[in-house]
């Protein structure tokens, strides 16, 4: 019934400054694009996923976390740091799991990154 792909959708206040962030400090590259609409969608570091943006006047930030999966979470953070990102709390480890890294978009929308333990 399915086919590979996922999207994921947050509604944002400034589509400009969305697509900043996600293409400028993230390194997505923008898939579509319209003004007149304030929609945009870009793709991911991951095949056949996307997120698409909506222009609305009232944001509420997903309390969900959309979470991009890294090779060496401390040399991510360190690089998205230097790019302004600011990250929330330290480093956070699930023995034998995973490492985590916790950041918003420009909307409050959380956001991680992840590092494989296993």
């Amino acid at each position: 019934m399915y086919k590979p792909g996922l999207t994921i959708w947050y509604n944002v206040n400034s589509i400009e400054r969305t697509l900043e962030f996600y293409t400028k400090k993230l390194d997505f590259q923008l898939q579509f694009h319209d003004m007149e609409s304030g929609m945009a969608i870009i793709s991911t570091n991951t095949n056949d996923c996307t997120i698409g943006f909506s222009e609305v006047e009232t944001v509420i930030p997903s309390t969900s976390s959309t979470v991009f999966d890294v090779h060496n979470l401390e040399q991510a953070v360190e690089g998205f740091s230097g790019k302004g990102i600011t990250f929330i709390g330290e480093i956070e480890t699930i023995p034998n799991m995973v490492k985590l890294a916790t950041f918003v978009d420009p909307d409050g929308h959380n956001l991680m990154l992840a590092e494989s333990l296993v």
